[in-house]
């Protein structure tokens, strides 16, 4: 029999089996136990009660003898009274306990035991004076207690006669109920024997039937393996096409948007500005496609992985919309933003996936809103969440197209002369990177009337900490740095060589891996920073940083820093970067914004030096004396920072960058607030966190006086005394006034 279930059935079927049969029989035999222990427990109190009843009467007829004894005179008081209290405790016995219980169950000897109960309490009574004095025992009290107890004698023999009887009978039933019981048990255990037969002719039948399914499913999964296969390679395919395909594009879109930004300080004829500025929005549009083919790609391959750190919530949006509030606007619309003040400054979560996800909504608004307003506003939600929210005046989205909305490819517009270019990922990314950061979003939307695009995502509030800044330039790179580019697509060397140059810096130039080791090693005291291309002929940038690492291992050399350039962006690749000892990397294409604040990490920048002001006044009537005297001293140029402004004049008109500046004076008022608020309070870390806020706002704007100064308050904070802060405080109180004089002499500010 154990060979056959060996061969139909497997170990873990068969394991199965016997453990169930063994716990059947395991669960009977202890219900058997049980069962045996229970009877045994009835027996004993069956038995306890027949002793209880003898032990009555015998104890009656003691008392009985000692009461005759006393007459004679052979007992005293004292053997009287124990004799009577022994016999008490038995009355006591019947009536409490099991005992009790047993004998209420038993027909006409509960109430026997309650009338023997009332003789033996008239015993008590009787005899209760001799407790006091033993001497007051008389023939009197003898005579009534014997006959008390001849009375209480027929009482217990017929108590001791009735309980026999009754436990025999009990036991006689007892008896035939355990017949009964053997009996059930030997059919119980004949069905068991006959279902367990039954039970292994229907195994081994579904074992025959299990054999087949078994083969049938072998064939089965010999198929899905190749498909799997087949599946598995197309993948591949697709994810070596992803990567070619990102290379080969952004390699000449790098050369493409890098000469358009280059090209914009050749042309100075208005077409020309015209052309060039359409040239580079179809970069930027075309550079925007492939982000959102890749990230959907990442997406779906399950490799998008989230940066959760703490960031100034409120510093971020206030960047990212203020962007939208000052760009050229093409059509009559609108945009404003607000922020409930509720919702938390400091918060923890990815913020370059939610500036993503904000941006995309935005711009969505934007494109589909041919007048009226756009509208975004950051509020808090349940628990951590904050809400965002976009409402639009536009079209508007019919209730059967919104289904789609969030589908990847897919747009409301499908015809083929639709007016908004796109590839229809933006949605479906925002949806997968909201509910990657375990949040919700959808729509609301009415034809005409425009719609309402919000999510939901968890953001923690945290401790104050400096994580986020607006893109300001801060400082300037020191010039003449040796900066060594390997680069080997010709296009890309004159972009890189001609950006870093433009930058102060000095550039070499090396076609591959194994040009760029060479000059490494002759010339690596004279080289400041490498930027490496990763696919190269002869020897590619992965493997040439490998190499260099070594020989730098080898040679106890100084880390130089190596930046890739690539125009990979897929997970692996940027693992592949930081494997082989890159310190940083940079997508293709590449602007000289982004190129300079890449490096200006790895090679040093030049701080504006100052002198201090000394404060001319305490109040605001003084400050504003001082500020004529001061930019008497000091003069328009160093108050500002003239290549800044001309930067801001060319980029913004003239409406745009009057708000821009009044917004960042009205805002000043309230940082100087806060500035005094932090040192009155003794918050040294948030004294410098508000200062360095100032010091780059400032500088972005030009209003250099104030930027310097702010650097100091930055340095000092946690050094200097009370009187030096207040010093800086005061003359920032100071520059307030006679930088704004500055903006309004130099053309830049309206009243």
């Amino acid at each position: 029999m154990l060979p056959v279930l060996k061969h139909y059935f497997s170990r873990r079927v068969r394991v199965a089996t016997f453990s169930a049969i063994l716990f059947f029989l395991s669960a009977i035999i202890t219900g058997g136990v049980i069962f045996q222990r229970q009877h045994a427990i009835e027996n004993r109190l069956l038995e306890n009660l027949v002793w209880t009843g003898y032990q009555f009467d015998r104890e009656v007829r003691e008392f009985h003898l000692l009461l005759v004894d006393n007459q004679v005179g052979s007992a005293t008081a004292e053997d009287l009274l124990l004799r009577f209290e022994i016999l008490f405790s038995r009355k006591t016995l019947f009536q409490q306990g099991e005992i009790n219980l047993a004998v209420s169950k038993i027909e006409g000897v509960n109430a026997l035991v309650e009338k023997a109960a009332a003789v033996i309490d008239d015993i008590d009574r009787l005899i209760e004076p001799l407790w006091e004095d033993s001497s007051r025992l008389n023939d009197e009290m003898i005579r009534r207690a014997i006959d008390h107890t001849a009375r209480l004698q027929q009482m217990t023999g017929s108590i001791l006669i009735d309980t026999n009887a009754s436990v025999a009978r009990l036991r006689t039933l007892e008896r035939e109920k355990m017949t009964q019981l053997y009996g059930l048990a030997l059919i119980l255990l004949l069905s068991l024997m006959l279902s367990g037969g039954l039970l292994v002719r229907a195994l081994l039948i579904e074992g025959k039937i299990s054999i087949r399914k078994a083969q049938a499913l072998e064939v089965k999964s010999r198929e899905l393996k190749e498909t799997a296969k087949r599946a598995e390679i197309a993948s591949q395919a697709k994810s070596q096409f992803m990567a070619v395909m990102s290379h080969e594009i952004r390699t000449p879109l790098n050369g493409v948007v890098g000469m358009a930004d280059l090209l914009s300080e050749e042309v100075h004829s208005p077409r020309g500005y015209a052309y060039l500025s359409a040239l580079k929005r179809s970069a930027e549009s075309l550079r925007a496609v492939i982000n959102d083919i890749l990230d959907y790609t990442k997406i779906e391959s399950g490799r998008l992985d989230l940066d959760a750190r703490p960031f100034d919530l409120h510093e971020c949006i206030e960047a990212l919309c203020t962007g939208y509030v000052l760009q050229e606007k093409s059509k009559p619309v609108v945009f404003n933003y607000s922020i409930d003040p509720s919702l938390p400054r400091f918060v923890v979560g990815d913020i370059a996936r939610l500036r993503q996800v904000i941006m995309n909504l935005i711009n969505n608004a934007l494109k589909f809103t041919e007048e009226g307003s756009v509208t975004f506003h950051a509020s808090p939600g349940e628990g951590h969440d904050v809400l965002f929210e976009v409402q639009d005046t536009g079209c508007g989205i019919d209730a059967e197209d919104q289904a789609r909305l969030f589908c990847a490819f897919s747009q409301v517009d499908t015809s083929i002369a639709r007016r908004h270019e796109g590839t229809g990922l933006g949605l479906a990314i925002c949806k997968r990177l909201v509910h990657a950061m375990e949040g919700e979003i959808g729509v609301a939307s009415q034809v005409g009337l425009g719609s309402r695009f919000w999510f939901s995502v968890a953001l923690p509030a945290t401790e104050g900490l400096e994580v986020y800044h607006r893109s300001e330039q801060q400082a300037t790179l020191v010039d003449d740095h040796h900066i060594l580019v390997v680069e080997d697509n010709p296009i890309n060397q004159t972009v890189a060589k001609v950006m870093l140059e433009q930058l102060g810096q000095r550039v070499t130039i090396a076609e591959n891996g194994q040009s760029a080791l060479q000059q490494l090693q002759e010339e690596y005291a004279l080289i400041d920073l490498v930027l490496m291309d990763m696919q190269m002929p002869v020897l590619d940038g992965p493997d040439t940083t490998l190499r260099w690492r070594a020989f730098e291992k080898e040679n106890a050399l100084p880390r130089l820093p190596i930046v890739a350039m690539t125009a990979n962006v897929m997970p692996e690749h940027r693992e592949r970067c930081f494997e082989s000892g890159m310190d940083d990397m940079i997508n293709k294409p590449f602007t000289r914004e982004e190129l300079y604040q890449l490096i200006s990490r790895f090679v040093p920048s030049a701080n504006v030096s100052m002198g201090r002001l000394e404060r001319h006044g305490s109040d605001i009537s003084e400050q504003k004396g001082a500020a004529v005297s001061f930019a008497s001293e000091r003069g328009v140029l160093d108050l500002l920072d003239r290549k800044i402004c001309a930067e801001l004049q060319e980029a913004f008109d003239s409406v745009s960058l009057n708000a821009l500046l009044n917004a960042f004076l009205a805002r000043l008022e309230e940082r100087l607030i806060r500035l005094r608020a932090c040192w009155l309070a003794g918050d040294h870390e948030s004294l410098r966190k508000e200062a360095h806020s100032l010091k780059g706002a400032a500088a972005s704007l030009g209003c250099a006086a104030i930027a310097e100064q702010a650097a100091l308050l930055e340095k000092g904070a946690h050094q200097e005394s009370d009187a030096s802060i207040v010093e800086f405080l005061d003359t920032l109180e100071a520059l307030k006034f006679t930088t704004q004089q500055a903006l309004l002499d130099h053309g830049l500010l309206a009243i």
